[in-house]
């Protein structure tokens, strides 16, 4: 009996979850082109069944993948486009998937949030990026990224600054990925606003 109870209000909490009411602004009927429009069966060689059942991927995430929420300037899809950032490995690669898909649909004030996420993402997983650059699945998009990232640096000090970083990142945990990063770089220098 007490088996039985906890599977049902697990399966009730996982429907209400799914289920969850939207805002008008994240709508996916009134702003579909704010949506993902790419879906998978592998991330990582998991399941996607494997992220979309994962307790410690949030909601807006797995709707957003699904392609039932609209990106929109707000704190839920910060929340949820900042979890790229994630300590966690094993829900990383989703939500890198997801942010990926969240770069090809989105504009304004929301780039503009995205590309210091895009930054920070570099300064702290180069090696992963650069590993993802050129993963079919992972549809990294190298010229929104180094756009996005050269927006954010904006200036040439600053670009020597976190170019000299990033370097020893990738010098001392991912060598092999050298030539990779210099192709980055060069992307990046190529995007600044101030030369």
């Amino acid at each position: 009996m007490r088996i039985f109870l906890t599977i049902s209000i697990l399966t009730v909490a996982s429907s209400l979850l799914q289920g969850q009411e939207i805002s008008d602004k994240n709508d996916p009927k009134k702003h579909p082109t704010l949506t993902n429009k790419t879906f998978v069966n592998k991330i990582n060689g998991r399941s996607i069944d494997f992220y979309l059942n994962h307790k410690s991927i949030d909601s807006p995430a797995k709707l957003f993948y699904n392609g039932n929420y609209a990106l929109y300037d707000d704190e839920e899809t910060f929340s949820f486009l900042d979890s790229v950032m994630t300590k966690n490995e094993e829900t990383r690669p989703f939500y890198i998937f997801i942010y990926n898909q969240a770069m090809k649909v989105t504009d304004g004030a929301l780039s503009e949030y995205m590309a210091s996420v895009c930054r920070r993402y570099m300064e702290k997983y180069p090696c992963e990026f650069l590993s993802s650059f050129n993963d079919n699945v992972s549809k990294i998009d190298v010229d929104k990224w180094t756009a996005f990232i050269g927006f954010d640096i904006y200036d040439r000090k600053t670009f020597e600054s976190f170019v000299a970083d990033v370097d020893k990142k990738v010098k001392t945990r991912c060598s092999s990925r050298t030539s990779d990063w210099k192709k980055v770089k060069l992307r990046i220098e190529g995007k600044l606003e101030e030369k």
